[in-house]
């Protein structure tokens, strides 16, 4: 076989490989969210304050929703001095994590308004990284990607 036939051959793979689909990982966040709800309603109910949730939610979540959930935490939690001045402010933010609890107690994901209106301040969340070295090279390369 000469030179020529192994470069046809190869380009030949090459071309077969880009033609086949790719393959699509799915990943079912259906309990992460299940979760998630109910930490945000112990939130409301009060039997839990903001920065425990924080620290409760799935560790490494890529689910766009949970993330967004993340940040209404954090908002929630932010605009506290607001709301402690403006009850009808409030009013929206509790029933705004009330709307995403609920939504997630049956594992949906949130309205793609919703988590777009998150990501124009903040690319992604800052949940915290599981323990252990899987955690330790996730934030490492994290740190090294910004």
């Amino acid at each position: 076989m000469n030179i020529i036939e192994i470069l046809n051959n190869f380009l030949n793979n090459l071309h077969k490989r880009s033609l086949q689909p790719k393959k699509v990982k799915i990943v079912d966040y259906t309990k992460d969210r299940q979760y998630v709800g109910h930490i945000i309603i112990n939130v409301l109910t009060e039997r839990i304050n903001v920065q425990k949730a924080l620290l409760l939610f799935p560790k490494d979540s890529e689910d766009p929703s949970i993330q967004a959930a993340w940040h209404a935490l954090c908002h929630y939690e932010a605009d506290e001095d607001i709301s402690s001045k403006d009850n009808l402010f409030l009013q929206e933010q509790l029933e705004y994590l009330e709307f995403i609890a609920f939504t997630f107690k049956d594992g949906k994901e949130l309205p793609q308004n919703i988590i777009d209106s998150y990501k124009q301040y903040h690319e992604e969340a800052l949940i915290p990284h599981a323990k252990g070295l899987g955690g330790l090279v996730k934030k490492l390369f994290k740190s090294i990607n910004t």
